[in-house]
């Protein structure tokens, strides 16, 4: 079925029993969701998907973070010129042109568990957050030797969980990025 594409979705998070440690430390943690999204209805990917000879679907037109992302801003309506004209930057009201929101604040010098979940179609991500390193603790559900990297591949179906610390200049902020790897 198209269940991702059509957003239905979402990740189960399962604990450890009362009692038992992890094999790590952390004083907080977030969920963190990579999709890819086609801005075509379920329906018309469908029919294109099931017809003879096949019509791909292509690249997605977004990618999505715990379910927001950007798309080309200016494919938006463009704002109105103060003339009454056709203006030409973006409409900075329109949702797909608005700022995105935090995707979550951390406080300076404290570890974060991050779980990430690749919801993804037909896409492979690689997942960063500017200036940070990671430590891959758990891979699908098992605890691995702690490696650390700048940048995680994430496979369609593929849990991690990566350890944070919020060890940057507190004074700015940092971008979470995902982009598809192995294609345009």
């Amino acid at each position: 079925g198209m269940q991702r594409v059509a957003g239905i979705d979402g990740m189960i998070v399962v604990s450890v029993p009362d009692g038992v440690a992890e094999p790590f430390a952390y004083d907080e943690e977030h969920t963190v969701l990579l999709m890819d999204w086609w801005h075509k209805t379920v329906y018309e990917q469908a029919v294109g998907l099931a017809s003879d000879p096949l019509v791909f679907v292509n690249e997605p037109q977004s990618l999505l973070i715990n379910g927001r992302g950007r798309f080309n801003c200016s494919q938006s309506q463009p704002a109105a010129a103060p003339s009454g004209g056709s203006g030409s930057s973006c409409n900075a009201s329109h949702p797909d042109c608005s700022p995105l929101p935090t995707l979550f604040t951390v406080v300076p010098g404290r570890t974060y568990r991050l779980r990430i979940g690749s919801l993804t179609s037909l896409s492979s991500l690689n997942f960063e957050i500017e200036g940070h390193s990671m430590t891959v603790v758990e891979a699908d559900g098992h605890y691995v030797k702690p490696v650390v990297v700048k940048s995680l591949f994430v496979y369609s179906g593929e849990t991690y969980s990566v350890l944070v610390k919020a060890d940057q200049d507190p004074s700015r902020s940092y971008w979470a990025a995902s982009h598809v790897v192995g294609r345009e």
